[in-house]
């Protein structure tokens, strides 16, 4: 298939040039067909029957079995939840934080991962990353540890510039045990998770799925001590006696869709169009604070209000994002193509200087 008939499968490109998916990413004809049959079947057979529970069983083990292979772990350590944020939970209160201990963070975290943290009890140190040069955030990670780190814990790709950490460095250079976010990475870039203790993956975003889906990866379930737990305890013996919701089959059925969907060519496409994305901003004379070769979100600054300005460019028929700091952000993914970054830098150069 084509870049141009997979971008096809999705109605929202007819109307607008969507790039959000850092927030949520588009939805497909087929995995929205494959959440309304799901709920169909359960209309018609009764969600109670022992067919409707064998059938969502079988469709949970094989949407384990997808996500185990695309971030290169086995099935059996990963679990499904409904966020990155519930992920991250079930991992920092799994382990029994303590005020002794020290977790090393950055200052570019999401809260679904930095409130976690911070609930905990732990002292959190937060590297200094966001006005530094990529190259430079293993070192500004690595100064922050001491002998009372007992966790680290950060994204994978920064949610406010794009930039991508050096996780195999990190763990390399520091042997500690490393959670990390994986909401920006998982379907965006290739992902190894197998580098980390725990790996978080959004369904929702970069997957193309629908919203309140995810899941974790769990390298060790017996190094974790739960302290909230579900009936999933009492009869699995993998990561999945971790799990705390039980996932509705419209939700696991589209995933599970979106997943299979992705096309082999979705990283290196995606690339290549973040990358264009990237240059066309500068050379409309915007201020990018993404460096080159990064993930896939690229922030950027033109003057007047971020949010007025973020419902302005919908009204043109453009889906972008303000981020808490005064920066804008495009997320451009491999259903993306030039017409999409055509009528976001058309919308910037439209705009008065003052906004």
């Amino acid at each position: 298939m084509t870049p141009a008939e997979a971008r096809s499968n999705f109605p929202v490109f007819e109307r607008f040039a969507y790039l959000n998916s850092g927030s949520a990413g588009p939805l497909s004809r087929r995995t929205v067909e494959a959440m309304q049959a799901a709920e169909f079947l359960a209309l018609k057979r009764g969600r109670g029957a022992t067919g409707h529970w064998e059938a969502a069983a079988a469709i949970e083990a094989r949407l384990r079995e997808r996500i185990g292979s695309l971030i290169g772990v086995p099935a059996e350590n990963v679990l499904l939840t409904t966020s990155t944020t519930e992920g991250c939970n079930l991992v920092i209160t799994g382990l029994r934080l303590s005020p002794e201990d020290e977790v090393v963070t950055t200052d570019a975290e999401h809260p679904g991962l930095l409130l976690p943290l911070l609930a905990s009890g732990a002292r959190v140190k937060q590297a200094r990353v966001m006005e530094r040069p990529a190259r430079e955030a293993l070192r500004a990670i690595v100064d922050e540890v001491t002998s009372q780190t007992r966790l680290i814990a950060l994204s994978h790709v920064l949610w406010l510039n794009g930039h991508v950490l050096p996780l195999g460095q990190i763990k390399q250079a520091t042997g500690l045990p490393l959670l990390v976010d994986g909401a920006q990475s998982v379907g965006a870039i290739l992902v190894h998770a197998a580098v980390a203790d725990w790996y978080t993956v959004s369904g929702q975003k970069w997957l193309g799925g629908p919203e309140t889906t995810g899941a974790l990866y769990v390298a060790d379930p017996e190094r974790m001590r739960p302290q909230i737990q579900s009936g999933a305890a009492s009869s699995r013996t993998d990561a999945s006696r971790l799990g705390l919701v039980h996932l509705a089959a419209s939700m696991t059925s589209g995933l599970l869709a979106a997943v299979e969907d992705l096309p082999e060519w979705g990283f290196e496409r995606g690339a290549s169009m973040v990358a264009t994305c990237r240059q066309s901003l500068l050379a409309a004379g915007l201020e990018v604070r993404t460096e080159a070769g990064q993930g896939t979100l690229v922030s950027f600054r033109v003057p007047g209000d971020p949010i007025e300005l973020v419902k302005r460019a919908e009204a043109s028929g453009v889906i972008i994002r303000n981020l808490p700091d005064g920066w804008l952000r495009a997320s451009v993914g491999w259903w993306n193509d030039e017409s999409d970054i055509d009528r976001l830098t058309r919308f910037l150069r439209a705009l008065p200087s003052s906004a």
